[in-house]
Parts: C-alpha cells; sequence; structure tokens
C-alpha cells in the first residue's frame, strides 16, 4: 500500500534453535533496532514470524556495502574516507549514549542509500551494558581487551572497544587493509596484542595521529577514553568539518551509487541477489495469516515447535509508529 521497498532479514528458527547464542544475538538485534532511530543506522519497521521463520523488515541500501567500493577503489582518499567515518561516528555515538556496545564495526556492515549516505546495519554482535566479558566480533576489527576475555576471566571492556574498531576502519579506508593480520586466527590475535602499529608514510600527520591515538592497546589510554566521543570529534583530523551538517546530510556525498530504479539490485553481490525466495514465500503463505492490521498472526503452528522452545521468539512481532 505504501509502495515502499524494504530489506528483508530471514532466520530459520530451527538454526537458531539449535545454537541458543545466535537465538540471544537475534532477540538482541531485535530489540536494539526497536530502540534505535539515527539517520545513519537501518530502520526496522517491521517484525514478524512463521512456523519457521522469523522476518525483519529494514531499511533497504539501495546503494549496497560500503565495502564493494572499497574493493573497487582499493583505498579511499582522505576526504572520502572522512565523509564515511563522520557518519558512522555519528552512529556509534549515536549508540553509546544508550548505552550500546555496537561490537562489529567493518566495512561489510555499513550500507550505502541511494544518495549515498551511509546506514550502519547487522546489531546481532551488539550490547546493552556499560561492561561486558564477551569474546566476539569480527577478528580483524577486534580490540585487544575483547580477546583478553578469552584467556583473563576478570577482564572486562566497554564502549572503548568500539572505538578501537573505529580506528582500525581509519586505517582500512585510508591503507586499504588491516593493520594487524596473519594467516591464522591465532597470529591475528597476537598481532593485535603485541605487534607495534606501523603506518605508511603517504598517510598525513592528522590522520596518522588519529589511528594512532585510536589504536592503543591500553584502553584507559586510548583516544576517546577521557571525554568521550567529543574527544574524537575534536581532534585534529576532524578539523574541518561541521558535525550539525553531516548529522543533516548536508555534505554532499563522494560515491553517488548507480541506482536506475527502487527495486534495483545491482550494487549488492550477484551470489546473494539470485538465490531463490521461493522457500520464503511459500513459509510465509503456507504458516501465517493476516490480521486486520497486516501482521502475521503467531497462532498457527505453534503446536508444531516445542512450546518451551517457541517460548525462545514470543513478543518477537513489532510495527514502527513512523507514519506509514
Amino acid at each position: 500500500q505504501t509502495n515502499k521497498i524494504y530489506a528483508m532479514k530471514v532466520l530459520k528458527k530451527a538454526s537458531l534453535i539449535l545454537h541458543l547464542k545466535d537465538a540471544e544475538h537475534t532477540k538482541t538485534e531485535r530489540q536494539i533496532l526497536e530502540e534505535v532511530r539515527h539517520p545513519f543506522i537501518v530502520d526496522l519497521y517491521f517484525a514478524f514470524q512463521t512456523k519457521e521463520k522469523l522476518f525483519l523488515l529494514l531499511t533497504f541500501a539501495a546503494g549496497g556495502e560500503l565495502f564493494s567500493y572499497l574493493q573497487k577503489e582499493k583505498m579511499f582518499d582522505e576526504d572520502t574516507a572522512m565523509f564515511y567515518l563522520c557518519e558512522i561516528f555519528l552512529a556509534l555515538e549515536h549508540l553509546h549514549s544508550l548505552g550500546i556496545i555496537y561490537r562489529d564495526l567493518k566495512p561489510e556492515n555499513i550500507l550505502l542509500d541511494h544518495e549515498g549516505h551511509t546506514l550502519l546495519t547487522d546489531f546481532g554482535l551488539s550490547k546493552v551494558s556499560v561492561e561486558t566479558k564477551t569474546l566476539c566480533g569480527s577478528l580483524e576489527y577486534m580490540a585487544p581487551e575483547i580477546i583478553l576475555t578469552d584467556t583473563i576471566h576478570n577482564i572486562t571492556y566497554d564502549k572503548l572497544v568500539d572505538y578501537w574498531s573505529f580506528g582500525i576502519l581509519c586505517h582500512d579506508l585510508l591503507t586499504g587493509k588491516t593493520p594487524f593480520n596473519g594467516n591464522n586466527h591465532k597470529k591475528v590475535m597476537d598481532a593485535i596484542l603485541k605487534k607495534k602499529l606501523i603506518l605508511p608514510n603517504y598517510l598525513t600527520t592528522s590522520a596518522k595521529n588519529l589511528i594512532i591515538r585510536l589504536l592503543r592497546k591500553n584502553p584507559a589510554v586510548r583516544l576517546g577514553s577521557k571525554k568521550g566521543a567529543e574527544e574524537v570529534k575534536t581532534h585534529i583530523f576532524f578539523r574541518k568539518i561541521n558535525w550539525n551538517k553531516v548529522y543533516n546530510k548536508e555534505i554532499i556525498p563522494p560515491i553517488i551509487p548507480i541506482v536506475n530504479d527502487p527495486e534495483d539490485l545491482s550494487n549488492f553481490n550477484s551470489q546473494f541477489t539470485k538465490m531463490s525466495t521461493d522457500s520464503i514465500m511459500i513459509d510465509s503463505i503456507s504458516a501465517t495469516s493476516l490480521n486486520n492490521s497486516g501482521l502475521v498472526s503467531e497462532n498457527n503452528g505453534i503446536n508444531s515447535i516445542n512450546s518451551s522452545r517457541y517460548d525462545l521468539f514470543r513478543g518477537f512481532s513489532y510495527v514502527a509508529d513512523l507514519g506509514l
């Protein structure tokens, strides 16, 4: 009725039931997305479930992943990188203001809308907590203190792990690679914990300083540890930035995605866009019915799932109050 295009995230209940940690991640993502509203974070419009699957209807970002553009360009010039870093940092700042640690920052989780502005997505690893001690995240972007939680049982970490990941993102966008690497997980973790940061000479002095201060292995002296987001936003690297203009999307994006029509999927990897949706539609039709408000009734198929397991997903349904 609205002619609005959504992105649909579909998860199989059977898989989530077998891996309860994944079920918790899914519930966390659903809860966080309900709470968060920000220009540079995907919106959750609807959540519903069938007998077999969970569905999240999210903002459709027609521009695809920032990762794809970085792959094509190899690396970004400083002005281009700065644009994306500014928008994403405002998204992180907002999450932190709500007590949410993101924990999975990387180019694959940064989408572009049809105008080229960023949208942070994938909140399955996020955590609503001042301090936590779970080992999770994408390894090359993982802060030292997260790695140490696996060996030092009384160690905790906070939002400063996102500042570390932001520093890795800075390095990745400006050089085309992450600074701590290895040919297996152990070597990557050892590099993060022990390797000295070496930056290429072609980076500007201010860019080097920003990355060095964000990638301090001791979080107590990391940029942002004293005054939070303001320490980063007032760093000399961002000296020319008007943060209000960034928030209001008054800065013209450096890359304008080619989007030929509202349903254009050409900016996404064909490996995913060519996947069949038949099983999704068949399951939706056979297992559900719609109530008067257009939401999926959850009364069908409950008997086919153990009631205690079904309780895992109780209260999952949601419709946003966005004037749709």
